[in-house]
């Protein structure tokens, strides 16, 4: 057993010692040995004992309401000590449906060279939705480029963000998310320019609606754990946002700065619940698979309806 730091010869348990009293049960050795130093601080021995599975933090009798306190303001004081980063989903997963989506916005850009009129028939327009009901445009909008450097910028930074919340959420619940988001952003869009004309295109709004999600998990897990957030798990992903948001800007369609905002406040709010809730632990590999398949269905199902709306 230790005394303080020191080796001791002490055998006997601390439940059969009348002279000693544990103050805490800790589950390794070296977390015992961490809270005894604030016994040391108020000048006072401890021992570690293992104990019914566990570690006992053992002192004299007669100071132990005292130390008790001492304690519980040292553990108080560094229940943020070491920092503890938010746990990845999954270390490793596939980048697949991340290349997926990035080729078929290559490949609905193309389309636009050769057929203008998906330009009229998919982007977001709030008198569309107003007076024809066109929902689908909140989604098929996202699929859509004014040029090749706004195409560019959104292939870079959906690749890198689209796959970190990946990482962090799954492959079918980060990419339902990123929609959601996103056509949550273009809905907010229309409902703020209800009066008059607006129209909006572009997978900018899924680009932060993804680096919204990147940014909010870590916060879900501080909220759920309490262990601090890593700096680099915020200050990457929003530097990050930052040069995109200066790089998308320079197109020849205006910026949609309010789609972005609120597609990336979506993607914190939505991401902070997740990991809160802990709910991409719950999701099997099944119910990855099965969001997965409901995103691309709602991309299909929304195209096809605005093709037949030309009809």
């Amino acid at each position: 057993m230790q005394n303080g730091s020191s080796q001791s010869d002490e055998t006997e348990p601390p439940s059969e010692d009348p002279s000693r009293s544990i103050i805490g049960l800790f589950p390794t050795s070296k977390k015992a040995h961490e809270a005894g130093l604030a016994v040391l601080a108020a000048g006072s021995p401890y021992w570690v004992y293992p104990y019914d599975g566990q570690y006992a933090l053992v002192v004299k009798r007669e100071e132990e309401s005292r130390l008790k306190n001492e304690v519980r303001i040292y553990r108080l004081r560094n229940r943020f000590w070491p920092a503890v980063s938010a746990e990845l989903a999954e270390k490793k997963i596939s980048a697949s449906p991340t290349w997926a989506f990035l080729i078929v916005l290559a490949a609905v850009f193309y389309l636009q060279g050769s057929f203008p009129n998906l330009d009229e028939l998919g982007m977001n327009s709030s008198i569309d939705v107003k007076d024809r009901g066109s929902w689908w445009r909140i989604v098929t909008a996202t699929t859509l480029h004014a040029d090749l450097g706004h195409l560019v910028g959104n292939l870079f930074g959906l690749g890198l963000f689209g796959y970190f919340a990946a990482r962090y959420l799954g492959n079918g619940l980060a990419w339902a998310g990123i929609l959601i988001t996103a056509a949550l952003a273009n809905l907010t869009n229309v409902l703020l320019h209800w009066d008059h004309a607006f129209n909006s295109l572009g997978a900018s709004t899924a680009v932060f609606g993804a680096l919204g999600l990147v940014t909010g998990f870590p916060i879900g897990s501080y909220l759920q754990t309490g262990n601090k957030i890593n700096r680099r798990q915020w200050v990457i992903p929003l530097a990050g946002g930052i040069m995109l948001l200066a790089w998308l800007g320079s197109g020849n369609y205006p910026t949609d700065v309010a789609g972005h905002l609120w597609s990336f406040l979506y993607g914190v709010i939505l991401a902070s619940l997740v990991a809160n809730f802990e709910i991409h632990s719950h999701l099997q590999k099944f119910a990855q698979r099965l969001l997965l398949f409901l995103t691309w269905i709602t991309l299909s199902v929304s195209w096809t309806f605005a093709l037949l709306s030309s009809g």
